[in-house]
Parts: C-alpha cells; structure tokens; sequence
C-alpha cells in the first residue's frame, strides 16, 4: 500500500490512497490544508500540528495518520457466535469499547460504544466503529446501528451506508 507524505515541518501526514473513502471530513473539517483539485492537495503549513491532529483523529477510514502515531493504537475484535466486543488500546493501555449482538448470521447491533474519559477527542470511538465497517464489508454481512453514538457516526458518514441494515 502505498503512503504519501505532506509535512509542516513539525508534524508529518500519513496518507494511504487506498484506504481513503473520500469522506470529505478533511475538507470540511480544515479547508485550508485539504486541496482535493490540486497538487499537492495536503498542505499541512497552513496550519498549525494541533489543528492537524485534531482533524486527521476525525478521519473514518485510517487514511489520515500522523507519522510517529499511527502504531500507538490497536483494535482487537473479540466474537463468541452471539455477542462480541472490538477493544481499542492506545500506547497498549485500554483505551474504550463497543459491543455488538448477533441478529442472526448476515447482521448484528452495535449496542454500546465507550472511550475512558482520558482518551476522548482522538476519534477513537469513530475507528471502532468503522473497524466494525470494514469487518461487515469483508463478511458480507450489515449492521445495525442502535447505540446512539455508532447511529451518528452512521447518519454523518454516507459512504458506510451499504453496511445498514
């Protein structure tokens, strides 16, 4: 897979075309470094590494990383046939959760999504949802949305819908 680099000198991004679903977040969340219709379409010196980490966290396909970080954070899916669990860990420290229960073979309900207190604002809970994503598209199957915070991940990003149930 291949990366591309786009630095300001003190931070560096990450970018994997591949993983990218165009979400647009980037965009919206930080115009003035998101360029789509030019070369080099990242240009991170136009604004400072606080404002860029806290918009690349918002990416919801892992396209967007922050080189040096990108290993910091582990997700780890747990299923027993009826109910399960993707845990995140950030730095190998427990980072937060979401459980899902099994409606059959071809769907399940994400029911809950936590992310301990100390980690919130990285985006964390986000990827736990789209890792779930990735796992239904790789499995054919669809997903339910009932906790309220997989819903609004759901509701604000369009290009997951064709794993709603």
């Amino acid at each position: 897979m291949k990366t591309k680099e786009y630095s300001n000198g003190e931070t560096t991004i990450l970018w994997k075309p591949e993983k990218c679903i165009h979400a647009g977040i980037c965009v919206k969340t930080l115009p003035k470094v998101y360029h789509p219709q030019e070369k080099p379409w990242i240009t991170p010196e136009n604004a400072t590494s606080q404002e860029i980490i806290a918009q690349v966290a918002k990416c919801p396909s892992g396209a967007l990383s922050i080189k040096g970080t990108q290993d910091n954070i582990k997700i780890e899916r747990e299923d027993n046939g009826k109910k399960g669990r993707y845990v995140i860990y950030y730095n190998d420290e427990f980072a937060g959760e979401m459980t899902f229960t099994w409606a059959g073979k071809t769907q399940f309900i994400i029911d809950h999504t936590g992310v301990e207190e100390k980690f919130a604002g990285k985006g964390l809970g986000k990827k736990l949802v789209m890792k779930s994503v990735e796992y239904a598209r790789e499995n054919n199957v669809k997903i339910i949305p009932l906790c309220p915070f997989a819903k609004k991940v759901f509701d604000n990003t369009k290009e997951i819908q064709d794993v709603r149930s």
